[in-house]
């Protein structure tokens, strides 16, 4: 597994460190003109002397080629992924280049065109934060017409690409495992079934369960990530199965749905139901919600990535590169 490295110097710090912008100094370094010659001699040395180096993708760069980055994500309104894809914004900014950002659809359902679209506009390279399974051929046509791409967060079992992300599992098992305390009536709600994430929860909170003799109730498994999946979700389980005492949720807008339903039925959580989330989106901490959850480094989750992409564009053709971040449980509605 790679951590990273030293933070690389960028064009962005030496533009600050001189006090022009990104734009000057990328003219100074590649001898275009716009740049006088004393301020172009100054900057190199401050480049020289800050130990910059130039990115191994704007050497790489052929003439004609676009300096942008393609990003797809599932879903923009789920906090996760504008907190994942500023880490991606920022990273590649620092690089000089752009990315494009493009929402595929909870299912994935417009993965092939988007790609389509991007690769047709001559991207560098391609992200994905949501594959599934029955993406393989399009990323495998893609590994077979050289476009370099990168995946985060979900993975596809057996399909070999550079990836950046936790590890769920391990982290669902904890979570679970610090919060069951007496609780023995608990539920999982989970995400979509065919998510390498959600899959990787779900085992994890159930194989804590059974360690400690446990056996999960069986509904509400899987199911989208959204705050209503949730709301309906809980609806039915209390319906139909009575008092429980703890709910794990695949995400934090999952438990968000539970916990209304709580309030409408008169519940106290944590105190009649303990309901834990998992990312530790910017909502999580606030208030009176205080929600127990996972924290994800969703940012350098993307910055990682990022990385990992510009090894590709500047010539790297070795073994893909599994980044496994690691992982904080936050415990605050369960006590």
């Amino acid at each position: 597994m790679n951590s990273g490295g030293p933070k690389r110097v960028t064009q962005r710090d030496v533009a600050r460190a001189v006090g022009v912008t990104s734009a000057t100094v990328s003219y100074a370094l590649n001898g275009q003109p716009g740049v006088s010659d004393e301020l172009r001699q100054r900057i190199l040395e401050v480049a020289a002397g800050m130990g910059f180096r130039p990115s191994r993708l704007a050497v790489g760069l052929r003439v004609g080629r676009t300096n942008t980055l393609g990003l797809l994500l599932p879903d923009v309104a789920n906090p996760f992924y504008p907190e994942l894809a500023s880490g991606v914004i920022d990273a590649a900014a620092e690089e000089g280049l752009q990315v494009f950002v493009s929402q595929v659809g909870l299912d994935g359902r417009d993965h092939l065109p988007t790609v389509t679209a991007l690769v047709d506009s001559h991207c560098e390279g391609l992200l994905f934060t949501a594959v599934l399974p029955e993406d393989t051929p399009m990323l495998t046509e893609l590994q077979a017409r050289g476009i370099p791409f990168g995946l985060i967060n979900r993975r596809i079992d057996g399909f070999a690409a550079d990836w950046v992300g936790i590890d769920d599992r391990a982290a669902a098992k904890e979570l679970t495992s610090v919060v069951l305390g007496g609780r023995r009536r608990v539920a999982i709600f989970g995400g979509p079934e065919r998510s390498s994430v959600s899959a990787g929860r779900t085992a994890g909170a159930v194989a804590a369960c059974e360690e400690a003799g446990l056996v999960p109730l069986p509904d509400g498994r899987s199911g989208d990530l959204t705050r209503e999946s949730g709301a309906e979700r809980a609806r039915e389980l209390f319906a139909a199965k009575g008092p429980v005492d703890l709910v794990i949720c695949g995400n934090d807008v999952i438990a968000l749905g539970v916990i209304d339903v709580c309030y409408d039925l008169g519940l106290s959580v944590p105190d009649d139901v303990a309901v834990t989330g998992f990312d530790d989106m910017s909502f999580a901490s606030a208030g009176p919600l205080r929600l127990t959850t996972v924290e994800v480094p969703r940012q350098e989750m993307g910055r990682q990535a990022v990385r990992s992409l510009l090894d590709r564009l500047g010539g790297y053709d070795g073994e893909p590169r599994v980044v496994q971040l690691p992982h904080q449980v936050r415990r605050r509605s369960t006590a």
